[in-house]
């Protein structure tokens, strides 16, 4: 929404349009104690754009609107810091700022209340909040911002703050600090250095300072406010997408100091990250020479406008596999590639494959797109060959190692990269055949450690179960907070329907899921959203359903309960025999007694439970299955959030091949 759907300008023909400065009279008028949020959320796209706006709202020409828009700017009294934040944030695309305030930021969660097309979020907890925030830019960086309290509410949401750095989620966390005056004192929500420490878990942070008393030098003061807080919200926009700090300490926030004339300067776009045209011309003579290259993505790459149509038309023209990486430890489940889509590819990376590690060892070109973990213990060793990388973010691959000085690196978004190249290709006239044979695919999900038919059977039907409430939604999207649940549906992943968006933990933050989930259903009410999560996960979380009944948010939550935690129990067998008495002793069980749907009904969530008994005879488990698909209609069909447990044996049978207890670092180099 934008400032003319103010109540302000709801009948424009009431108003004076002959007369600019009677127009402004007026509208001053009947703004009042408005007018300074109201006149500054105009100008906060620039001034251009609020002489757009105006004329539009009002039917005046530009030379009119020109001259009531000077008037207002001139009769209308300073901005809040507070207000100025509300109203950049605004202007820059955030709907809804989850907070958990604290007497030092109360000003800034009421202007941003106060704001025309803002929703200001209870999110019940600092950590809660600013996971609710990250999670609701999954699908568009800086729809939501956090409020944060000082010390107190900033090292409590640490963790959050990383695990958004982690998985890329750009969002503003605006951390409300104690008065300048009283921050020498270190009263209990301040810390000395508490942005710099925390900042290192950003790319990017700035503390306001205090007000000048000079007034020549507080107007310089609030344009570099201005700057730095629409510079903030340009960089959470831009890839590679990060959560960035803004710093505003009590009496910076309400005092009235930020003329509104410091607005008037447009903001400066979020940048892209185009190629350099002599990078891409290099990398497709590369590509052309080569008579055996391979196309290794990570999911990251999966976020970006045409990748996809990108890969397709590159793997085409050079008749070249598509492989993604696999994670087969920690979170499993990750957004993912599908054939219908991209015709060469040939599934996950899997380093028991030998058709896979006899296509490395053939390979004399590795692309590698977007990576972020490709290194020996997640892929194994990699071949020896000339490569070219693909990446928004250059330190990320330089830390893999894979990287000669031979190698190019192309920094720049993967999707237009990509599509250049098959431009170029084309017209180069590069078409070949695959060089590489079918059973690529084929042994894609090979594994050494094979569940029993009956076993396999039953876990891809709970996922056939899953997929099914899935293809029924128009906007469907999955945040996975699990280990061994998400390796078991990542396993069917085909059955998935196209077009679902999957975020995974890549953070490896135990208990976010629930947090980042509620976070985009409340900010994205279009969005389908099924969070899956493992039980410890619900159990280090679950504070973050009291926002989701709060605000009525469509999603639905689907428990594993398997028991105790499986993973971590298959880990310490590998690493010692009798480690924790082979499971015997209760140290990784799951809590006695402790009931999900009684607690999620307790908080207002509909809910139920299923079990389903993999490893039974297969008309007990088809029965279950059954009942599994009628509940989770039933439940995702809620006015409201809702919850179904889902209840799975702990037995190793039942999660045999599931979770690697070594990593692939020990297998052979691939030597070209």
């Amino acid at each position: 929404m934008s400032a003319t759907d103010h109540d302000v300008f709801r009948d424009p023909a009431r108003y004076d349009r002959q007369d600019p400065r009677r127009t402004a009279a007026q509208i001053a008028r009947r703004a009042g104690d408005d007018l300074p949020r109201l006149v500054g959320h105009l100008l906060a796209r620039g001034r251009q754009a609020a002489v757009d706006e105006l004329s539009g709202a009002l039917g005046t020409g530009p030379a009119h609107t020109e001259e009531l828009l000077q008037a207002l700017t001139h009769a209308c009294p300073p901005l809040t810091g507070a207000e100025a934040v509300a109203v950049v944030l605004a202007a820059a695309g955030t709907r809804t700022v989850f907070g958990y305030p604290g007497t030092s930021e109360l000003a800034v969660c009421d202007a941003i209340d106060r704001t025309t097309g803002m929703e200001m979020v209870n999110g019940r907890g600092d950590k809660e909040s600013a996971f609710m925030a990250a999670g609701a830019g999954m699908l568009r960086p800086g729809l939501a911002a956090a409020v944060l309290h000082g010390a107190r509410g900033l090292t409590n949401a640490a963790g959050a703050v990383a695990d958004a750095r982690r998985n890329e989620l750009g969002t503003v966390y605006v951390v409300g600090l104690p008065s300048t005056g009283s921050a020498a004192f270190l009263p209990p929500h301040g810390e000395d250095n508490l942005l710099p420490a925390v900042g290192e878990f950003t790319d990017w942070w700035w503390q306001a300072p205090a007000v000048p008393e000079e007034p020549a030098a507080a107007r310089a003061a609030a344009t570099a406010f201005v700057a730095r807080l629409r510079e903030a919200c340009r960089r959470v926009q831009q890839p590679p997408h990060r959560p960035v700090l803004f710093g505003i300490p009590q009496d910076v926030a309400e005092q009235r100091w930020i003329p509104v004339s410091a607005l008037a300067d447009p903001p400066t776009a979020p940048a892209r990250a185009l190629p350099d045209p002599d990078q891409v011309k290099a990398a497709v003579g590369a590509l052309a020479a080569a008579d055996r290259p391979v196309i290794l993505v990570d999911d990251y790459a999966l976020r970006f406008e045409g990748v996809r149509a990108g890969l397709d038309q590159v793997g085409r023209a050079l008749g070249a596999p598509v492989l993604q990486v696999r994670y087969r430890r920690g979170p499993m489940l990750f957004e993912r590639l599908r054939t219908e889509e991209v015709s060469g590819f040939a599934g996950w990376l899997n380093p028991y494959s030998d058709a896979h590690n006899e296509l490395l060892e053939r390979c004399d070109l590795l692309v590698t797109v977007e990576d972020r973990n490709i290194y020996p213990r997640v892929v194994g060793p990699l071949p020896d060959c000339p490569k070219i990388a693909l990446n928004t973010d250059p330190a990320k691959v330089l830390k893999n190692g894979y990287l000669t000085p031979g190698d190019l690196l192309v920094r720049a978004e993967p999707g237009a990269t990509l599509l250049r190249m098959a431009e170029l290709l084309e017209r180069g006239g590069v078409r070949r055949a695959p060089w590489y044979g079918p059973e690529v695919a084929e042994t894609a999900r090979f594994t050494p450690e094979p569940a029993a038919d009956h076993v396999e059977r039953a876990r891809q039907d709970i996922t056939a179960a899953i997929a099914g409430l899935l293809t029924g939604w128009r906007k469907p999207v999955l945040v996975d907070d699990s280990q061994m649940f998400g390796g078991l549906l990542s396993e069917g992943y085909d059955r998935f329907p196209r077009g679902l968006r999957v975020f995974g933990g890549h953070g490896g933050f135990v208990g976010g899921g629930i947090p980042l989930a509620t976070g985009l259903a409340v900010a994205d009410p279009t969005a389908d959203v099924l969070c899956t999560l493992g039980d410890q996960a619900f159990t280090n979380s679950f504070q973050g359903l009291v926002a989701a009944v709060q605000q009525r948010a469509r999603i639905t939550y689907l428990v594993c309960n398997n028991g105790r935690s499986v993973s971590l129990t298959k880990q310490a067998a590998a690493s010692g025999p009798d480690w924790f008495g082979s499971g015997r002793r209760p140290f990784l069980h799951n809590v006695d007694d402790f009931d999900y749907c009684r607690l999620a009904r307790s908080l207002g969530l509909t809910a139920t439970a299923v079990e389903v008994p993999v490893g039974a005879p297969q008309p007990e488990v088809s029965a279950a299955v059954a009942r599994l698909s009628e509940e989770l209609e039933r439940v995702a069909a809620a006015d409201g959030p809702s919850l179904l447990e889902l209840r799975l044996p702990s037995e190793p049978a039942a999660w045999r091949g599931i979770w690697v207890t070594q990593g692939f670092e020990t297998q052979r180099k691939v030597t070209v």
